[in-house]
C-alpha cells in the first residue's frame, strides 16, 4: 500500500518519480500453495523512473510453498499427480536489483510426490484389488502435506508431509491377501532432487508436482542479482 507512508520532515508530498525504493526484507515470509504464480513477497509495480532495490537480510527468509502430496489411486484407479510448488520472490518492476547478504535466503517451494496406482488380481472366482498410497509433501514454507491414500479396498497409508527443507515420503499401497498390491506414493521434492513420481501397479501412478521458482519475474523484465546468501 503505497499510500501508506509517512514523510519525514513535512517539506513535501511523496514522490514516486525518480524515487529510489528499497525493500529491505529481514524476516521470514512464506507463500500459499494456491498457483505457482504465488510468491511470498512481491515488489509490486511503480512509476518506470523509479529504481527498486530488494536488501534480504541475513535474518531474512523468502520462501515459496511446498506442494501437497497427490491422492493414492483408488481401487483400481489411477494415482493423482502432486501439486506444484510456489515461487519466492515476485517481480514486478523492470530492472530491480536484489541483494542477498549472508545468511539471507530466497528458495523456491517444491512439488509433491505423485499418488501410487491401484492395484488387482483375478482369478477363477476371486478379484482382489488395493489401493495406492498418497504422495510425500515438497520442502517449503509452509510445507506440502502428506497425500491421503486411496481407500475403498486394501487401503495404503498417507505420505507423510514435508518441512521447510526436507521433503516427505511416500505411503505405502495396500495389500489385499498378499495376491494384490497397490503402489506406494512418490516422495515430495526438495533442493537438489525433484518430486517423484508415483509407483504404479496395475493402474498408473500420477506426476509428482513442479517447482516454483526462487525469482519470478514479468516476461521481459531484467533482475540484477548480488548473492553473497543463499
Amino acid at each position: 500500500n503505497n499510500n501508506n507512508l509517512t514523510v519525514i520532515g513535512g517539506f513535501r508530498s511523496k514522490k514516486e518519480d525518480g524515487s529510489k525504493i528499497i525493500v529491505h526484507v529481514n524476516k521470514k515470509f512464506g507463500s500459499d500453495k494456491s498457483s505457482v504464480n504465488n510468491c511470498a513477497v512481491r515488489t509490486g509495480s511503480w512509476n518506470s523512473s523509479s529504481t527498486i532495490q530488494v536488501d534480504v537480510g541475513g535474518e531474512g527468509q523468502i520462501l515459496g510453498a511446498g506442494g501437497d502430496g497427490g491422492q493414492g489411486g483408488v481401487c483400481l484407479g489411477g494415482g493423482q499427480p502432486g501439486g506444484t510448488g510456489t515461487s519466492g520472490l515476485g517481480i514486478d518492476h523492470n530492472g530491480v536489483t536484489v541483494n542477498v547478504l549472508s545468511g539471507g535466503i530466497i528458495r523456491a517451494g517444491f512439488g509433491g510426490g505423485g499418488g501410487g496406482g491401484g492395484g488387482r488380481q483375478t482369478d477363477k472366482g476371486s478379484d482382489r484389488r488395493a489401493s495406492g498410497g498418497g504422495g510425500g509433501g515438497g520442502a517449503g514454507f509452509p510445507a506440502g502435506s502428506g497425500g491421503q491414500p486411496g481407500n475403498g479396498c486394501a487401503n495404503g497409508s498417507s505420505g507423510s508431509s514435508g518441512n521447510e527443507t526436507t521433503a516427505g515420503d511416500g505411503g505405502g499401497g495396500g495389500n489385499n491377501g498378499n495376491q494384490a498390491y497397490g503402489a506406494s506414493g512418490g516422495e515430495g521434492g526438495q533442493f537438489g532432487e525433484n518430486a517423484n513420481n508415483g509407483g504404479s501397479s496395475q493402474a498408473g501412478g500420477g506426476s509428482g508436482g513442479g517447482n516454483g521458482a526462487a525469482i519470478r519475474r514479468n516476461s521481459g523484465f531484467s533482475v540484477t542479482i548480488n548473492n553473497s546468501g543463499t
